[in-house]
């Protein structure tokens, strides 16, 4: 064996004891998280929240090879999955209610669609039904979690903490573009003349449901002492990403939470009237002196190219068009379930093939599940909508959690139309189903059958006596006389 091969096998050794540690470690630490996920039942709602911000600062997926490319959020997802199998020892399991049968229906034609594809499609089938796979997993155990106050507050912070640390990886992609660190062209694949967005829709859509229960907070004046600086700078960043389809959403957001808080717009108007006024006068100055020129360039150019007929936006309307004729065009099986999953997207556009989904979620339900599918998600969704906005609230900390879902849930309807769903809003509505299920009943009624045996009537109410006065004795003789006249009345009874 020469100094050459010898090296190749010592380094593919190496590499492979490193793999092996990798996994085992990996191994271990879910290990050790499944066991403590019976115990604390908000693990795997960190573990969301965790995947959420490794998908967004890893552009390109890292993932294992075992015979299927296993990406951190397939393993987060068994997770969660295992985590909700578990709990079934645990906790009691709301198979009684409306909204977890139709959670489970709609899980059961995803299923269907999946094994019907993967017979026709083989591996395609397993590429495809991912997205909706994180979705219904993450939304089923947060619907059997049964979680309290304490709980939903703590993830409450920890959503914000992980809004700002959307903030920083978007900081972080950016600096490293700008430097060189990290050549935009292989990470993003977009060209250099492009908006540039460091951070996706998904990520920028979690920043402003957090702004949008800060600004609820601020509001009421019941939140922290900077949820008005907290609802500024988020607001500021989704201004800044340029997505156009989320200011959208946000903005329906937030004439949901100026309708909800309108008795408080009147005490807050003069704070939010000088933080306007303050905002203008900053962009004013930094525009006069050159600084906002790339940034106002860009958003005009993101704003015009939403008309341009070789743009993403054009694009995407002619794919719902092209993808929706297919699917009125199907048999009844797949009116009603849908074509199985790995079929693909493909079709064409300006004479180019076009294979990517069609960001509109509500048409890729129908498209994978069908009338069928499409209705239960639309019923579980509108389910937890309504009693987050209407049902009564036991604490500010309890107002603000189900409106808050109410309000994020009403603009995920928005950013539907343009994007996919993903596995952060499924577990939003499954809280939401959880909260409704775990809602009081009323008190039953008393029986009014008569009870065998005897019943003494009712007593009628004895009225108040008035108080005699005391009368004054006469002269010993009178009291004898008396006394005497009483005994002999007694006597002849």
């Amino acid at each position: 064996m020469d100094w050459n091969t010898s090296t190749l096998v010592i380094a593919g050794t190496g590499a492979f004891v490193v793999g092996a540690a990798v996994v085992v470690v990996l191994v271990a630490t879910l290990i050790w998280l499944f066991m403590q996920s019976t115990g604390r039942k908000t693990i795997p709602v960190a573990c969301l929240l965790f995947g959420l911000c490794l998908e967004l600062i890893f552009v390109k997926q890292p993932y294992l090879q075992l015979g299927l490319q296993i990406y951190p959020n397939d393993v987060i997802s068994l997770f969660v999955l295992l985590s909700a199998l578990a709990g079934m020892f645990y906790r009691p399991v709301p198979i009684y209610h409306s909204g977890f049968v139709v959670w489970l229906a709609l899980g059961g034609t995803i299923i269907l669609s999946f094994v019907l594809g993967l017979a026709e499609f083989g591996r395609y089938a397993g590429t495809e039904v991912r997205p909706f796979f994180y979705i219904w997993v993450a939304g089923l155990y947060c619907a059997m979690a049964d979680f309290d106050e304490a709980d939903l507050r703590r993830i409450g912070r920890w959503c914000l903490w992980t809004a700002y640390a959307i903030i920083g990886i978007a900081l972080y992609l950016w600096a490293a573009v700008e430097t060189g660190f990290i050549v935009r062209a292989e990470l993003f694949g977009e060209e250099g003349g492009a908006v540039f967005r460091p951070v996706g829709s998904h990520g920028v859509f979690f920043v402003a449901t957090v702004a949008m229960v800060q600004t609820m907070a601020w509001l009421r004046g019941s939140g922290g002492k900077r949820s008005g600086w907290h609802a500024a700078v988020l607001l500021t960043f989704v201004l800044v990403l340029q997505h156009r389809s989320v200011w959208i959403a946000t903005l329906a957001g937030l004439l949901m939470v100026m309708a909800l808080e309108r008795r408080h717009l009147p005490r807050r108007f003069p704070l939010l009237l000088a933080f306007v006024l303050m905002v203008t006068l900053g962009v004013s100055i930094a525009a006069w002196f050159g600084y906002l020129d790339d940034l106002a360039r860009q958003l005009t150019q993101s704003t015009l190219s939403m008309t341009d007929s070789g743009g993403t936006f054009a694009a995407r309307i002619d794919g719902w068009i092209r993808l929706f004729e297919s699917w009125v065009e199907g048999s009844v099986r797949v009116l009603m379930f849908g074509f199985p999953f790995g079929k693909g997207y493909t079709r064409y556009y300006n004479g180019q093939l076009i294979e990517f989904a069609p960001h509109n979620f509500f048409l890729d339900l129908l498209l994978r599940v069908g009338v069928v599918g499409l209705l239960l998600f639309m019923i579980a969704t509108v389910m937890a909508i309504v009693y987050a906005w209407r049902s009564r609230t036991d604490s500010e900390a309890d107002y603000l959690i189900k409106r808050g879902l109410a309000v994020g849930l009403v603009a995920s309807l928005f950013y539907y139309v343009a994007y996919h769903s993903y596995y952060v809003l499924g577990a939003a509505t499954g809280i939401a189903l959880a909260l409704m299920m775990r809602r009081p009943k009323a008190a039953p009624v008393a029986s009014l059958k008569p009870v065998v045996g005897r019943i003494d009537p009712p007593q009628k109410p004895t009225p108040p006596q008035r108080p005699t006065p005391p009368q004054p004795l006469g002269p010993p003789s009178s009291r004898y006389h008396l006394n005497t006249a009483v005994h002999d009345r007694g006597h002849r009874r």
